[in-house]
């Protein structure tokens, strides 16, 4: 049973939003823009792990993706998450091409593609260290805790997994995403004579905390000084944009949009500030009218609390995102 699906990540939207609202001459689209591609990559590689988790037919097994939760002044990650009555299981999923090496020495890992050698963080050390984190998270919650695993799952056909000891470590948790189903029998199998066996409810109750203690990948987000304000024209992306008719015309191609703002104040969300009041909303859209705001806001499937002025906008919970273009 999915407990928590799978969405396109809150850092795609955001780095898309700043690619709309970056200058083109900026110096750090480059860097945007590759971080994209790998954010997209690591998406699709989690998806491909769903796929295959998706045929195992167990009603008990709980899973809950893409889980972010706080810990002092930073947070840690979690791919998937897998709650059964016998175990949990941590699963780190890598889409990276090339020949993969997990080293000796040091811990090292490394990715040999097209003739150049790159070090990575060693996902194994990774996944140690999320059930580190999520272990003394039980423990501070004062929540039952199961025995805890873990199993990193390369997602990319082209990828070849290499160790240069052959090191029991590396060969039993670093895997192939075709074999994640085989894998996970085998690890259900060696833990079905657990002593420690939760019900249904005590999993639930686990599962429900940590919902409530996710948090998106906004709160993290990093300021820019170079964002663009204003409605942006999604024929020829120009922030030419007027209020006019009671819809947006572009000055520049000519259309008009009713609800070119919808994009306008979803980037502003992401990129600028987590809430929004009307006051914030004229300046960024460029209006006048505070009723026109209040208007234009209300008609948004967002997040809204206090009254009046003091009323603030905020993005909805993940699974009733804005609808983006």
């Amino acid at each position: 049973m999915i407990i928590k699906v799978r969405e396109i990540p809150l850092i795609i939207l955001y780095y898309e939003a700043l690619l709309r609202r970056l200058p083109p001459q900026s110096r750090i689209r480059s860097k945007i823009e590759e971080s994209l591609l790998k954010a997209w990559a690591g998406y699709h590689g989690e998806c491909k792990a769903d796929r295959q988790l998706s045929t195992i037919d167990h009603p008990q097994m709980l899973i809950l993706n893409d889980l972010c939760i706080p810990i002092g002044k930073t947070f840690f990650q979690i791919d998937t998450l897998i709650l059964t009555k016998t175990f949990i299981l941590v699963l780190e999923i890598k889409n990276i091409a090339g020949t993969m090496e997990f080293g000796s020495e040091f811990d090292q890992f490394s990715r040999t593609y097209k003739g150049e050698v790159t070090g990575f963080p060693n996902p194994i050390s990774q996944a140690n260290r999320n059930m580190l984190h999520l272990s003394h998270w039980f423990q501070k919650k004062k929540l039952p805790l199961l025995p805890l695993d873990y199993l990193v799952v390369f997602t990319n056909s082209t990828s070849l997994l290499t160790s240069s000891n052959r090191h029991r470590k590396t060969v039993d948790k670093a895997i192939k995403v075709e074999n994640l189903v085989a894998k996970y029998l085998s690890i259900q199998e060696s833990y079905s004579r657990s002593k420690s066996v939760l019900i249904q409810k005590e999993l639930k109750k686990i599962s429900n905390a940590l919902m409530k203690e996710h948090l998106p990948y906004s709160a993290f987000k990093e300021e820019h000084d170079e964002i663009i304000p204003g409605v942006r024209c999604s024929q020829c992306n120009r922030f030419n944009m007027v209020r006019q008719m009671r819809s947006w015309y572009c000055t520049a191609c000519g259309i008009f949009d009713k609800v070119a703002h919808q994009q306008a104040i979803f980037d502003y969300l992401l990129l600028v500030n987590p809430t929004i009041t009307n006051k914030r909303a004229r300046e960024f859209l460029g209006v006048e009218s505070s009723r026109v705001a209040y208007k234009l806001l209300n008609t948004m499937k967002l997040a809204s609390e206090g009254t009046g002025k003091g009323r603030v906008y905020s993005l909805p919970q993940p699974n009733n995102q804005i609808q983006t273009k």
